[in-house]
């Protein structure tokens, strides 16, 4: 318990040094998604070889997630660089199968974004790359989940906003595909 609540100040810290990076967007609430985010991490992968780069996943997750429920946008300075460094990452550590996971749900929701653009927005289709070779490290199953997951629960989202009256409110779709993502992986990684 100790090192679960460890964890959530460093996240918080983490998170607060990251907002201070990114003034430009004033992500508020990234302090306290970062110390969630790090400190669940820790205590569902702690003692394991996924404990580090999924803390550091879950921090970049965070500052996608803070900015788009604030701005309801995903800019490139966030999801191009870390497409690369998932990217690179997954390559050089023998993963490179994952990378056909990011490149099957980017072509989804590219298609999706392309027929309807309303559905997705651009930079959900950059996330999706990152989120689907991350998503792919479980197999199948976790891949689907995730793919699965993320329009379920922002359409949860959006039901239940519509249900308290706010019918035409804009829903950030990046959250729930970095939700979506770390829960398959907690379900799939072992």
């Amino acid at each position: 318990m100790v090192g679960v609540c460890a964890a959530v100040v460093v996240g918080a810290v983490i998170g607060f040094a990251m907002r201070s990076g990114l003034l430009r967007w004033n992500p508020r609430c990234l302090p306290l998604l970062s110390a969630t985010g790090v400190g669940w991490v820790w205590w569902r992968f702690g003692g394991t070889g996924y404990l580090i780069p999924l803390c550091l996943l879950t921090c970049w997750f965070a500052a996608l997630s803070a900015v788009d429920l604030r701005h309801h946008r995903l800019p490139n300075e966030l999801t191009v660089p870390g497409a690369i460094v998932v990217t690179t990452a997954l390559v050089s550590g023998g993963s490179a199968r994952a990378v056909l996971g990011g490149a099957l749900l980017f072509a989804i929701y590219l298609v999706v974004h392309l027929v309807q653009p309303a559905a997705f927005g651009a930079g959900d289709v950059k996330l999706a790359w990152s989120v689907g070779s991350v998503a792919a490290l479980g197999g199948s199953e976790g891949w689907v989940v995730a793919a699965l997951a993320a329009p379920l629960a922002t359409g949860v989202v959006g039901s239940v906003a519509a249900v308290l009256g706010h019918g035409r409110a804009r829903i950030a779709h990046g959250p729930s595909m970095c939700a979506a993502t770390l829960l398959a992986s907690a379900a799939c990684l072992t």
